[in-house]
């Protein structure tokens, strides 16, 4: 019970930390008046990232409030498929940013091709919100097989 009180101000922490540093960069980027598309998609991924976040660690401070363990045998069956629906659906991710390279650069960030920053931040914050995804949906489906 201590364990898991640690592991979540942990996070909290972490969480706060990040909160943080969203709010630097959104300042920067405003201040240098370079609000682009390129600009806020980063902002608007990690932003959602964030919320998701204290959604999930509010929820972990009320189960153990009423004196739940911090992840029981479903919780981590629920991350055990959703992870692996996740790697499965995120190959797809990166081919189709592979394929349509043109089209992102073009659209998000006014450019002929993405750099490598650009590709790798894109496919991160996909894979965490195909994660999110399947995390919510494995957690409200009733019955894991």
């Amino acid at each position: 019970m201590r364990k898991d009180k640690a592991r979540l101000i942990l996070m909290s922490l972490v969480i706060t930390i990040l909160f943080g540093t969203i709010l630097l960069y959104g300042f920067t980027v405003v201040s240098k008046g370079e609000m682009n598309t390129g600009s806020i998609l980063p902002f608007a991924i990690t932003l959602i990232i964030t919320i998701f976040m204290v959604f999930f660690v509010v929820r972990r401070f009320r189960d153990i409030k009423q004196g739940m363990p911090l992840e029981d045998e479903r919780s981590k069956q629920v991350i055990t498929h959703a992870a692996a629906k996740t790697f499965y659906v995120s190959l797809y991710w990166l081919l189709a940013i592979s394929w349509f390279e043109p089209f992102f650069a073009k659209t998000l960030f006014q450019a002929e091709k993405l750099d490598a920053g650009q590709t790798v931040g894109g496919a991160i914050g996909g894979m965490a919100i195909l994660f999110f995804i399947f995390w919510i949906y494995y957690n409200q489906k009733g019955q894991l097989s």
